[in-house]
């Protein structure tokens, strides 16, 4: 019996026995195959059960909302970023890279806003921009600037329907506030606009967004949650420590992660007032420092992840880049550690300025997983490190202190040949949906860079994208 005597609905459910490759390979065989494997539920099917089931990082879009041709498309997508991973050979991949002269690339972020995507980059020349780029070719397609004033820190918006797209800090005629910025790229004949739809007084800088809440953090220890439609607000209080930089606020497992250079508060979720009222002051419920850090992410486990995992398995990561006890030591330490437990003590509320937690680290409910160690032994330009809920990771390791020129050749002493030396590009994996076979950390990929030094980066990891900016104003793309 051939493949030709069988009717469609046959022929269909024989696709969706097939692995991905076979299916691919199958529908070379005729013009009907063909037209039936580009069917919705083939992929609907190849997507579940070779995607999601494999806890391959896939889009949070749910699958049925997807066109047969996106559904195809992000579903190969997804299988050869999961191949790539899985190699003993991942490979890093440069897509495109771009030189500007609108300044030093002081941040860059990943935006998906109703289905399409994005990059905003903010540089800083004599007075700050904000740029959209696409993710193709790095083009600009729209720009912002309130004109004559300084960017301290911008966000996108986690939730992808929402109005407000981007929150950023602008400080004009030495005075802070925040904008909230829209983005309308519906209409055709218009184009793509940002505009701003609310100003918040405030000296705070924004840490997080999602959905209608801005997450405003000072560099001490209050971190004000606002939602900038309403204008209701809670205020949350860390431990007093000096100049202890804002780094995220995430919202989960019924709480709030509020996490510093140099502390990390879990609150849960106070009630949120109306101005005019008397503002609590809400304190932590667990908290715990990790002494001197030069970077911390989290990551919260996909909400759309199929239930493959048993009810114990941990929601939410922690990766953190400290030197250990001794800050002088030329290595870095990247920890990765989960969380078992949820935040479920009831929150305390005071109006005293100096809040009293348990700094037990008992009590604290991440616990330590596995490690990786790397040299360290130059300037760290770009402090960013990007976890992903997968249990992927990227940051840029330094360049060798005496290799990257602190040698002169000018001195009165014999010469000595430098060998050149530059920063690093890392893609690690440390135990984790991606990597659940097994209990240790390993870096998979690197790649050095000989041009510009970078200043910030972003990691999409449903995507496998990084993007990269530099001091000169240049943009760099990489896909996994």
């Amino acid at each position: 019996m051939s493949l030709d005597t069988l009717n469609d609905d046959v022929l269909i459910c024989v696709f969706a026995a097939l692995s991905i490759p076979d299916i691919l390979t199958l529908r070379q065989a005729s013009r009907r195959l063909s037209f039936l494997s580009r069917q919705s539920a083939v992929w609907h099917n190849a997507c579940k059960f070779q995607i999601l089931q494999n806890d391959i990082p896939f889009p949070k879009s749910p699958l049925t909302s997807l066109s047969p041709k996106d559904l195809e498309r992000k579903t190969l997508r997804a299988y050869k970023l999961g191949t790539n991973w899985s190699s003993d050979t991942t490979k890093l991949y440069h897509v495109a890279s771009v030189s500007a002269k609108s300044g030093a690339i002081e941040e860059i972020k990943f935006l998906t806003h109703r289905e399409q995507n994005w990059i905003v980059t903010t540089s800083r020349g004599i007075w700050s921009d904000l740029y959209l780029r696409d993710c193709d070719v790095l083009q600009v397609v729209a720009q912002w600037s309130p004109g004559k004033a300084l960017f301290n820190g911008m966000v996108v918006n986690a939730d992808h329907e929402s109005d407000a797209a981007i929150a950023i800090a602008v400080q004009r005629d030495g005075v802070m506030n925040v904008e909230i910025l829209s983005l309308s790229h519906d209409d055709k004949n218009s184009g793509i606009k940002l505009q701003s739809v609310a100003t918040l007084d405030t000296s705070h800088k924004p840490i997080a967004l999602r959905g209608d809440l801005v997450a405003l953090c000072d560099h001490d220890s209050e971190t004000l949650i606002l939602n900038w439609k309403t204008r209701e607000q809670c205020l949350l209080k860390s431990p007093e420590t000096w100049k202890d930089k804002p780094l995220h606020v995430i919202f989960a497992q019924g709480g709030i992660f509020v996490v510093r250079a140099r502390s990390i508060c879990i609150f849960t979720e106070p009630k949120m007032v109306f101005p005019g009222n008397d503002l609590p002051i809400t304190l932590p419920c667990a908290f715990t420092s990790f002494g001197w850090v030069d970077g911390v992410s989290l990551a919260v486990l996909p909400s759309t992840q199929l239930n493959t995992t048993s009810p114990s398995q941990p929601s939410l990561s922690i990766l953190v880049r400290t030197k250990g006890e001794d800050p002088w030591r030329l290595q870095d330490q990247f920890q990765f550690l989960t969380l078992n437990a949820s935040p479920n003590a009831t929150p305390s509320t005071s109006h005293d300025d100096t809040p009293s937690v348990d700094n037990n680290p008992r009590t604290f409910p991440f616990t330590p997983v596995s490690s990786i160690s790397s040299p360290h032994q130059g300037p760290l330009r770009c402090s960013d490190m990007v976890l992903g809920p997968y249990g992927t990771a990227v940051w840029v390791q330094p360049a060798d202190w005496a290799m990257a020129g602190l040698i002169s050749d000018n001195v009165h002493l014999q010469h000595a040949p430098v060998p050149p030396s530059h920063e690093t590009l890392v893609a690690a994996i440390f135990p984790g949906l991606l990597n659940r076979g097994s209990s240790e950390a390993c870096v998979k990929v690197s790649f050095e860079n000989s041009g510009y030094a970078w200043s910030c980066l972003d990691y999409d990891e449903e995507r496998g994208l990084i993007a990269l900016g530099s001091n000169f104003g240049g943009l760099t793309m990489f896909r996994l």
